[in-house]
């Protein structure tokens, strides 16, 4: 990406990895979905996982948490660890979720990377944790940012290819779910929210699987409890489901068992230093 400087302004390619994201959103933004979004008092996790930080000399993975609880209201809505093929609905026994992680490449670059935690549902917050960590310390090429194998000699040759050609490509990937999960996963979550954390409000996702969850920020709010007024801190989420397989009633009882679990603190009970 050999920059040229000109009079008043700079002139690069845009990177490979910029181009397929861009095709990749241009495909997932064409998706119907029907959108939620909630504020849940987490006040009990956030004490909890201070407690944790300051006694157990750990620190927990938010993004970790957040994934064991939604594998958790998955297992029991099943429907939503589901992908259309066709005229047929597949649903995957385990719970995979893409999660997006900051990065430096070996330049010193920091970027987005799509990493992928699989069968969430049998690991603990303390595993999801370490696993998410040790992908942060990595030092990637920022080719790897969407290959994982890095740059071949094919990949130059994706920015010459029409557009119209890339995106029905990616479309044809996002219509198999049997790639999709290798790929994605089988749930989304990113956590933009987390990296403005003096700013409210919610952040919403792209609509590339059947359920994908947007953590937003945590407010500070004074509500009333047991007569008194009392500061709790709540979780700015949206949820994003494919209504051509989640009807109302279902997408609702996932978001109250949701809310039951991150409201509980669920999970965090358990965290012990090794």
């Amino acid at each position: 990406m050999m920059l040229k400087r000109k009079n008043g302004y700079s002139v690069r390619k845009v990177p490979i990895p910029r181009l397929i994201f861009n095709d990749y959103n241009a495909v997932a933004s064409s998706f119907h979905r029907v959108m939620g979004l909630v504020e849940i008092d987490i006040t009990k996790a956030r004490e909890r996982i201070r407690e944790i930080k300051e006694k157990e000399d750990y620190d927990v993975s938010f993004t970790a948490w957040i994934a064991k609880c939604t594998a958790t209201a998955v297992e029991e809505n099943k429907e939503l660890n589901s992908y259309i093929k066709g005229r047929k609905i597949i649903t995957f026994d385990d719970i995979d979720i893409s999660i997006i992680v900051e990065i430096e490449t070996k330049t010193g670059k920091k970027i987005p990377f799509n990493y992928v935690l699989r069968d969430v549902a049998h690991k603990s917050v303390k595993d999801l944790t370490d696993e998410i960590r040790s992908v942060q310390q990595k030092k990637l090429d920022e080719h790897e940012q969407v290959s994982r194998e890095g740059r071949t000699k094919y990949t130059p040759l994706y920015g010459i290819i029409p557009a119209f050609i890339r995106r029905f490509v990616i479309r044809r990937i996002l219509k198999n779910p049997f790639s999709l999960k290798k790929l994605i996963g089988t749930v989304g979550i990113t956590s933009l929210g987390l990296f403005a954390q003096n700013v409210g409000g919610w952040a919403i996702p792209f609509a590339d699987k059947t359920l994908n969850i947007s953590i937003g920020a945590i407010k500070k709010r004074a509500i009333i409890k047991e007569g008194k007024a009392v500061e709790r801190e709540f979780l700015c989420l949206t949820y994003l489901f494919d209504h051509n397989i989640i009807d109302g009633a279902p997408a609702t009882r996932f978001v109250s068992r949701m809310a039951d679990l991150l409201q509980n603190a669920e999970y965090l009970d358990d965290i012990r230093k090794k």
